[in-house]
């Protein structure tokens, strides 16, 4: 049991190690959904305007009409391009996070392992003093009964 205290406290720093990171990555996870979700309603925002603009085409609109719709279309892009980075960016992000997490699993696996090993090393060692012990103590009843 001595040997595995140290191990215990490592796994424990790395369980909280690992806990943060989870924390971490949900909350890039949660920032990337946040952000894709609102470049999601502006490009259908964007699709929807060129639909419209599509349909007055070929209805006969006014040329107010068109042209509102390709200002809107217009003022609509450089969102939709920043938005985009802010997606790659945030993707970026959530699968760095993602790696880290997945390194501290690892981590922590590998200290979870070392330490199951240990104490099955433990307790067979315990299990051969036993079975030395228990030879003694059968070899002195022999000699002592061998003596009467």
């Amino acid at each position: 049991m001595r040997n595995t205290v140290g191990l215990e406290k490592i796994r424990k720093i790395r369980d909280n190690e690992k806990n943060q990171a989870q924390m971490i990555y949900e909350q890039a996870v949660n920032d990337f959904e946040i952000k894709a979700q609102k470049l999601f309603d502006l490009l259908k925002r964007k699709e929807t305007i060129e639909d419209k603009y599509t349909q007055s085409l070929t209805t006969g609109t006014s040329a107010e009409m068109l042209q509102s719709y390709n200002d809107y279309l217009n003022y609509l892009t450089p969102s939709i391009l920043e938005l985009q980075k802010q997606v790659a960016n945030a993707r970026d992000k959530m699968q760095y996070f993602q790696q880290n997490l997945s390194n501290q699993f690892q981590e922590l696996k590998k200290i979870e392992k070392l330490i199951h090993k240990k104490e099955i090393t433990r307790v067979e060692s315990e299990k051969r003093q036993e079975a030395i012990q228990m030879d003694e103590i059968s070899m002195r009843k022999y000699l002592i009964n061998k003596g009467r």
